[in-house]
């Protein structure tokens, strides 16, 4: 029997379409939360690519919090031979480990594994880009699926590395940028 890994997801991968086109053997799928990250855009993707900009989308990472900070995201089950597929798109990336609990059911928790980039020149959301837009998209259409307060808890447990701007990020979080 092969040994079953728990993945924490924090990006695009929330998003069930698209989770099942890059990990199509993913089972088990459940809204979870994690203390002590924060997610950012802030990473040059290394295959999402903007051809009318000619170059990388900014994708998301996750950075250290405070322990009190709260980061929603999906939990899905794979075995070790699907993982090894999953390792190789992510590579490049550290797999970390980090505790998880049920979104819903905080006395429901258990380990996951998740991906971070840590060696990297930081990069920069870009603004009137389709193709970022479309990522940016596919994150929010994802929370969508587990309702008003996952959303509500996505955007404020996401940041945009060098953006500050009130202004800038409402208009972000609106498709207006």
């Amino acid at each position: 029997m092969t040994k079953v890994y728990k993945i924490f997801a924090y990006g695009s991968l929330i998003n069930q379409a698209s989770l099942k086109k890059t990990v199509p053997e993913a089972r088990e799928v459940i809204p979870v939360k994690a203390y002590g990250l924060q997610r950012v855009f802030n990473l040059a993707s290394n295959y999402r690519f903007d051809d009318e900009h000619n170059c990388p989308i900014c994708v998301l990472n996750l950075t250290e919090s405070s322990p009190e900070a709260v980061l929603n995201g999906i939990c899905f089950e794979m075995d070790e031979i699907s993982l090894d597929n999953l390792l190789e798109r992510e590579r490049g990336y550290d797999f970390c480990q980090t505790s998880v609990q049920q979104y819903h059911d905080e006395s429901c928790s258990f380990e996951a594994y998740y991906f971070r980039a840590h060696l990297f020149n930081h990069y920069q959301y870009l603004p009137n880009s389709r193709v970022q837009k479309h990522y940016l998209n596919l994150c929010l259409q994802g929370s969508q699926e587990f309702g008003a307060d996952f959303i509500s808890d996505f955007k404020s447990s996401t940041s945009f590395w060098g953006i500050e701007c009130e202004k800038t990020l409402d208009a972000i979080w609106s498709g207006c940028y």
